[in-house]
C-alpha cells in the first residue's frame, strides 16, 4: 500500500463553531504529523463563500463542494437544503449542506477510515461526538503499519469543547440559550 494518503475533513461552514474547533485541532494537532506520514489534510465545506482557510489562519487548503459531489461519493450525511440553517439567505447552500466526516483515502482511492456523523437530537444535530483528531492520527499510524482497523476513538463533547475552544463553546452556548427562550 502506498504511504501517500488524503484526510478530507468534511464540516458544515464557517458559521458552526464545532466545525471551527474541529478545524484548528486537524490544523494544530495533526497536519504536522500527517504531513510526516506522507499525507495531505483537505477541508470540504458545501457552504458557497466559505472563509474559513482565512478566518481560522489554517495550514491547508478548504474544497467548496456546493454540488456535494465529495459527500455523495463517500455517503456522507447531507441536509436538504430546505433544511439548512440560514434559509432565507441565497446560495449559502444551493444544493444541501454536507455534515461533518472524516475519509481517509490512499493514492490508489482506497479508503483506509470513514467516519461520518448521524445528525440527532442527542449529539446536538451532528455537532459532538467526533472522534478526537489526536485518536485518528494514532489510529492512522497503525492503519498504515498494517495493525489496526479505526474504529476505536474518544468523542468530542460540549466538555471537550470548553477546554479546547472556549470562543466556540460560548458560541454554542448563546445558541442553546436562543432556543430555550
Amino acid at each position: 500500500m502506498s504511504s501517500d494518503f488524503t484526510v478530507k475533513v468534511f464540516f458544515r461552514g464557517d458559521w458552526c463553531p464545532w466545525c471551527s474547533g474541529y478545524l484548528k485541532d486537524f490544523n494544530d494537532q495533526a497536519l504536522h504529523k500527517i504531513q510526516e506520514l506522507g499525507g495531505k489534510v483537505v477541508g470540504i465545506t458545501s457552504q458557497a463563500g466559505n472563509q474559513s482557510q482565512k478566518e481560522l489562519g489554517l495550514n491547508f487548503d478548504i474544497q467548496i463542494d456546493e454540488e456535494n459531489i465529495e459527500a455523495k461519493k463517500y455517503g456522507i450525511v447531507i441536509t436538504p437544503q430546505s433544511e439548512v440553517p440560514f434559509k432565507g439567505v441565497d446560495g449559502i447552500y444551493p444544493n444541501g449542506m454536507v455534515q461533518p466526516g472524516v475519509i481517509i483515502e490512499d493514492s490508489e482511492g482506497n479508503i483506509l477510515y470513514k467516519w461520518a456523523i448521524v445528525p440527532s437530537e442527542m449529539n446536538l444535530g451532528g455537532a459532538s461526538d467526533r472522534p478526537l483528531v489526536t485518536d485518528i492520527v494514532s489510529s492512522l499510524e497503525q492503519i498504515l503499519e498494517g495493525k489496526e482497523n479505526g474504529n476505536s476513538f474518544n468523542k468530542t463533547d460540549m466538555n471537550y469543547l470548553e477546554q479546547n475552544h472556549p470562543e466556540e463553546y460560548k458560541k454554542v452556548q448563546a445558541y442553546i440559550a436562543s432556543l430555550n427562550k
